[in-house]
C-alpha cells in the first residue's frame, strides 16, 4: 500500500514538473508551456478562420480534427492541474487538504479560464438548442486568456494594475464624474434645438465618452453656443484626463522593471561575493596545506627538523 502511494506521489510530482511555469530553470516545463502558447495562438486563429464560410466549409473536417486535438490537450492539462493542485497551492502545508487545494484552483481565474475554454466542445454532444450552442461556442475565445499564465510580461502588467489600483480608481472616478456633469450640461443645452442628437442624458453620456477619449466619431455634435463650449472643454479635458491612467500604469511598469533589474543585480552581487569567498577559502586552505607540508612529514605527520 505504501509502495502504491509512493508511486502515485512520484507520478504527481512528475506531472507537476511538466506544467510548473514558475521554475525558469525547468527546460521540460518551459518547452511544454511554449507548446501550449503556440497551440492557443493557433486555436484563436482557427476560430477566426471559422467565421469565413469560404474557408471553413471546404476544410471543415480539418477544422474539426484540430479542434478535437486542441480540446484533448487542454483537457489533459486541466486534469493534470487538478491532480497537482496541492503541489501548486502555497497554503497546502497549513490545511493539508487536497480538496481545498482543488477547490482553490477550480474557482481561481486560471481554473475558470481553463474550464470555459474546453466546456463548449463537450456541450456539442448534448441536446442543447443550436442557437444557444453557437453563443456558448464563442466562449472558446477565453483560450486567449490562458496565455497570461505563460507570459511573465502579462503578470507584470497585472501586478502593476493591482498595486496602482487606488490611484487608478481615483482617476477613473474623476473621469466618470466629469462625463456625468458634461452629459447633463449638454442635454440641457441642446434639448430644445438639437433633440434628435441629444434626446436624453444616456445619449449624451455616449457623446461624452467619445469626446473625452478624443475619438470624436462626428455622428453626434452640438449646434448651440453653450453646447459647443461644453464640447470644447470636454475635448481639452480629454487630452489630460485620459492620459493620466496611462501615465500611472507606465510609471508603475517602469518601477517594476527597475525593481527586477535591482533584484538581478543584487543576486549577481551575492553570487560574486559567494564566489570570492569560496576562492578566498580555497587559497587559505592551500596556504595552510603548504605550511603543514613545510613543517610536517606528509607521510607520518611528524614534525620535520
Amino acid at each position: 500500500m505504501r509502495e502504491i502511494e509512493t508511486r502515485i506521489t512520484t507520478i504527481e510530482k512528475s506531472l507537476y514538473y511538466l506544467i510548473n511555469e514558475d521554475d525558469s530553470s525547468n527546460v521540460i516545463s518551459k518547452s511544454f508551456n511554449y507548446f501550449l502558447m503556440f497551440l492557443i495562438i493557433l486555436s484563436v486563429g482557427e476560430m477566426a478562420l471559422e467565421t469565413d464560410e469560404n474557408i471553413y466549409i471546404p476544410y471543415k473536417k480539418y477544422f474539426d480534427a484540430f479542434d478535437f486535438f486542441t480540446v484533448m490537450v487542454f483537457s489533459t492539462e486541466y486534469i493534470i492541474r487538478i491532480l497537482t493542485a496541492h503541489l501548486a497551492d502555497p497554503n497546502y502545508s497549513k490545511h493539508q487538504s487536497r480538496a481545498k487545494s482543488i477547490k482553490h484552483y477550480i474557482f481561481s481565474f486560471g481554473g475558470i479560464v481553463d474550464l470555459v475554454s474546453i466546456i463548449p466542445y463537450y456541450l456539442t454532444f448534448t441536446s442543447i438548442d443550436l442557437r444557444v450552442l453557437r453563443s456558448i461556442r464563442l466562449l472558446r475565445f477565453f483560450r486567449v486568456f490562458k496565455i497570461a499564465r505563460y507570459n511573465s510580461s502579462i503578470d507584470l502588467i497585472i501586478a502593476v494594475i493591482r498595486e496602482k489600483r487606488s490611484e487608478l480608481s481615483v482617476v477613473m472616478g474623476l473621469i466618470i464624474i466629469v462625463m456625468i456633469i458634461a452629459s447633463f450640461m449638454m442635454y440641457y443645452a441642446e434639448q430644445d434645438t438639437n433633440k434628435e442628437m441629444f434626446p436624453n442624458v444616456l445619449s449624451c453620456f455616449w457623446w461624452s465618452i467619445v469626446t473625452l477619449t478624443t475619438i470624436g466619431y462626428g455622428d453626434v455634435y452640438p449646434i448651440t453656443f453653450i453646447g459647443k463650449i461644453v464640447g470644447a472643454l470636454m475635448a481639452i479635458l480629454g487630452i489630460g484626463l485620459v492620459a493620466m491612467p496611462t501615465g500611472i500604469i507606465s510609471a508603475g511598469f517602469l518601477e517594476k522593471i527597475n525593481e527586477k533589474a535591482k533584484e538581478k543585480e543584487e543576486a549577481k552581487k551575492e553570487e560574486n561575493e559567494e564566489t570570492t569567498k569560496e576562492k578566498k577559502n580555497s587559497e587559505e586552505k592551500k596556504e595552510k596545506q603548504e605550511v603543514y607540508e613545510k613543517h610536517f612529514c606528509p607521510y607520518c605527520g611528524k614534525p620535520l627538523d
